[in-house]
């Protein structure tokens, strides 16, 4: 078998604004690894503001034999953006793909008769529209591991490459091999994980994944279509040697985001049995846990197992509203969310409500009836919302069906394009701008919503993702060079990474400098904590 070089992109451009690192990818590298090809994971948006200049570096070092895409998201799925790049009347959100599709072109140019292949969740939801709007051939529907290496090695025998199962294809003719189930098989993890994103599983959490699927039917949900129908369970003794790993070799990680669809799905019987595990190993003294759950099924012995362990709960509720909840075919009820709320409260969990306010069915009455039943468990410490506006319409959905068949007539905000690729709305009563007003207007506590590009957010970005590679020069400078906000937001992340590498008086160094820089400050009494920390570092050196 003849060794290849090959580049994954990472093409998630809300990476910038959450930093969820590239799970797929990573499996997919390290499964190729395994099969001795040469794999480079890489994010062409940063460090540099400008994507094409990175590509350029990015080429140049990783001389790619072929190119994966790795597509997590079309779109974010909301509709009330105020920061977002793309919109109408009444709604604007943030578009990806024009971004994606900027470069692909730049690759074809700059790396011309390289193989390009798509994959990833927003890929599977609609992967004729996209190759033919990214123009180009080839794409992976579903779980690509497998699919991916045996079309390396194929390629480019179009013979055996029309025989790879889950492998979309565009010229002329679009064909879309069967797909298979997947299984987890022997374990292939614990595995390194990519270096290139450490600062995005230490600061935003590790995500593990126990189990693909998801069988519910929700309208407007596409889970179903990217991990598949039937659900698949990791074996708990691989999960636990999984995390046993990542507690002695990485340090800086303290949160696990499990990764399932809804952790709880399709009963209470497997995560029970891995949260007690959890429990009887110690891992909860190490870790703390959060996941998706539904409402139900939800009861007191799963929510002290939950406490226990120490898990955070982000609940998906919808609305309070039982016939909202009813026609978007989800398998609960007002009664599960409030039960669910209240465990939590019992045992003094921390909690997320996740709302979607514009569903179909939704009406002033419903919207009401759900703000009075949020106005009865209002926000604190251990409880929060986050919600969105209006539901995205995906291909596949039973939402799209709706729309399609005109059962839900009217309350459409964007434009149908090929393949549902462009951002598609349904919002009732009124415009998701609207019925944001309405929301604030009826709801008096903050909710976390806002998406924006944050310069000084980037900059921590950039130098985190430096620190990662290692590119110790360029990080100095940018570090010396960047706004104060951004040099103490960085800081500890740098001086860690620094004294691992051995490099004390480079850690010294950036230490005295904004040491320096916070006594001078005119708002020095606001840095305090940030004063003490350095003294204190400054004293282990």
């Amino acid at each position: 078998m003849e060794k290849k070089k090959i580049l994954l992109l990472y093409t998630d451009k809300y990476y910038l604004i959450k930093q969820v690192y590239p799970f797929g990818l990573d499996l997919i590298a390290h499964y190729l690894r395994q099969s001795g090809h040469d794999v480079t994971i890489e994010y062409p948006y940063l460090p540099d503001p400008d994507p094409e200049a990175n590509l350029v570096s990015i080429l140049e070092h990783a001389e790619p034999d072929i190119i994966g895409l790795g597509m997590r998201n079309i779109d974010t799925c909301m509709s009330c953006e105020e920061h977002g790049d793309y919109g109408g009347d009444g709604y604007k959100t943030f578009y990806f793909l024009p971004e994606v599709k900027g470069l692909v072109d730049f690759i074809k140019k700059h790396a011309p008769g390289v193989p390009i292949i798509a994959g990833g969740g927003a890929f599977t939801i609609s992967p004729k529209a996209i190759l033919k709007y990214l123009g180009i051939e080839y794409g992976v529907v579903g779980e690509g591991e497998e699919p991916l290496r045996r079309f390396i090695e194929a390629f480019p025998d179009r013979k055996k490459i029309s025989k790879i199962p889950n492998l979309a294809s565009l010229n002329g003719d679009y064909v879309a091999n069967p797909r298979q189930d997947y299984h987890f098989g022997r374990n292939p993890l614990p595995f390194e994980r990519d270096k290139n994103f450490n600062y995005a599983f230490e600061t935003a959490g590790l995500p593990v994944q126990v189990k693909r699927g998801c069988n519910r039917v929700c309208s407007y949900c596409v889970e179903p279509f990217i991990e598949g129908k039937s659900v698949f369970f990791r074996d708990i003794d691989h999960v636990i040697e999984e995390l046993k790993t990542v507690s002695e070799t990485h340090e800086g990680i303290n949160t696990i985001f499990f990764v399932d669809t809804e952790f709880n799905v399709p009963d209470l019987v497997y995560c029970s049995g891995l949260v007690r595990r959890i429990i009887k190993e110690g891992l909860h003294q190490r870790f703390s846990f959060s996941s998706q759950f539904l409402p139900a099924p939800f009861d007191p012995d799963f929510a002290e197992l939950l406490a226990e362990a120490g898990f955070s709960i982000i609940l998906t509720c919808d609305s309070f509203a039982d016939d909202v909840l009813k026609k978007n075919q989800v398998s609960y009820r007002r009664k599960d969310i409030l039960r669910t709320l209240e465990l939590c409260e019992e045992y003094g969990m921390s909690c997320t409500l996740s709302m979607i306010f514009g569903l179909p069915g939704e009406t002033h009455e419903t919207l009401d009836h759900s703000l009075e039943q949020m106005k009865g468990y209002p926000p604190h410490f251990l409880r929060r919302y986050e919600y969105t506006i209006g539901s995205r319409i995906y291909q596949g959905t039973p939402l799209c069906e709706f729309v399609e068949k005109d059962k839900e007539k009217g309350h459409l905000y964007g434009m149908k394009s090929d393949g549902y690729l462009e951002p598609f709305y349904y919002c009732s009563p009124e415009s998701p701008m609207k019925l944001k007003q309405y929301i604030q207007q009826g709801f008096p506590y903050p909710m976390a919503y806002q998406n924006y590009y944050d310069e000084t957010g980037f900059s921590a970005l950039a130098m985190g993702f430096l620190i990662d590679q290692g590119r110790w020069e360029e990080v100095y400078s940018m570090f010396f060079s960047s706004d104060f906000a951004a040099r103490t937001s960085i800081y500890e992340y740098f001086f860690r990474k620094l004294t691992d590498a051995g490099r004390i008086d480079d850690a010294r160094a950036i230490s005295v400098t904004l040491l320096k820089n916070i006594e001078e400050s005119k708002n020095s009494t606001q840095f305090g904590e940030q004063e003490e920390l350095i003294r204190f570092y400054l004293s282990c050196l």
